[in-house]
């Protein structure tokens, strides 16, 4: 009986073979990937983001507790500027957040709001509590107040103009970040944003 085994030949074309099936797997799952993300990115509302990380900042919310942007990890956030006695856009944006969170159901205790006083001198914590009482967001939002040199720096981080509020200026960028559970910036929007198009981005966001 004559007996045969596999040359070496045979084995380095089966390593071949097998190799280059699962590099193509692999690139099949990187391309599946890929196509996702940019999938999702392209379904933000308003301006998508590169999902960069987004600054850290520690402040005080309107209750005086301190708040550090990491603590929001694992959730969804929305990062916007408001002040308390703002005549429109403020209330508008407020407005919108809130229909959001209503949209969401169940869903929007897994979302994180987070408004960064612009005006250092009015936003005091009853005035804060008061702004958030009468638009229905109390329990939803976390205001985050401090003084001007304590706010500069977050409003640099996120190129927001609030003036110098050291002189009473009202004026400021109207701005909200959308951001990833890892605390990636995914999209940007101002305050006539469509909260059924938010919604939806939070949606998915959370799957």
């Amino acid at each position: 009986m004559i007996v045969t085994t596999p040359s070496a030949r045979s084995y380095s074309r089966l390593a071949l073979s097998i190799g280059t099936v699962l590099a193509a797997l692999f690139a099949v799952a990187i391309a599946t990937i890929a196509s996702a993300w940019i999938e999702s990115m392209m379904q933000m509302p308003g301006t998508a983001l590169d999902g960069a990380p987004s600054p850290e900042f520690s402040l005080r919310d309107h209750r005086g507790a301190r708040f550090a942007l990491s603590d929001t990890r694992g959730k969804p956030t929305i990062v916007t500027f408001l002040y308390a006695n703002c005549p429109d856009v403020c209330r508008l944006t407020a407005a919108g957040l809130r229909q959001t969170l209503d949209l969401l159901g169940d869903q929007a205790d897994d979302v994180a709001i987070v408004a960064v006083s612009t005006d250092p001198n009015g936003d005091s914590p009853a005035a804060t509590r008061q702004f958030l009482s009468r638009q229905g967001l109390s329990d939803r939002m976390r205001y985050l107040v401090g003084t001007y040199d304590e706010l500069a720096p977050v409003w640099q981080a996120y190129h927001i103009y609030a003036g110098d509020r050291r002189d009473g200026l009202e004026a400021h960028t109207d701005a909200i970040y959308v951001l990833d559970r890892d605390g990636g910036q995914r999209a940007f929007l101002r305050s006539d944003f469509d909260p059924d198009e938010l919604a939806s981005a939070l949606r998915k966001l959370l799957g």
